[in-house]
């Protein structure tokens, strides 16, 4: 099995990452890893957004002038937080602060979606 590059995704993507594999595992007339379909639960009682408006709000994020970094990015569309609260509670562990401006601005952008 060749090792691919980590990135961390969103659950969106997780889920159609692995229906796909679903699909692919039922031609070969082949049952999914335990794992495999604990996270494909998981992905689809989780995942909230499409994997296109997943799509769009993480390109939304990124051309922000933050500079948020991809994890963060990440948790941002799995969480969709409602207030500048849950924002900052994303936040806690970076070492920079957002000013109050820049998470009204992500608070703005994610309201669109919920």
């Amino acid at each position: 099995m060749k090792v691919q590059d980590e990135r961390p995704v969103p659950l969106a993507e997780v889920k159609g990452i692995l229906k796909r594999k679903e699909k692919e595992y039922s031609q070969d007339s082949k049952e999914m890893l335990y794992e495999q379909r604990r996270a494909l639960e998981h992905s689809t009682q989780f995942a909230r957004l499409s994997a296109k408006d997943t799509a769009d709000l993480s390109k939304q994020l990124k051309e922000l002038s933050l500079s948020l970094p991809q994890e963060s990015i990440v948790k941002i569309v799995d969480l969709l937080p409602a207030d500048v609260d849950d924002v900052r509670a994303i936040f806690a562990k970076e070492r920079f602060k957002y000013s109050e401006e820049d998470i009204k601005q992500i608070t703005e952008l994610v309201a669109k979606y919920r």
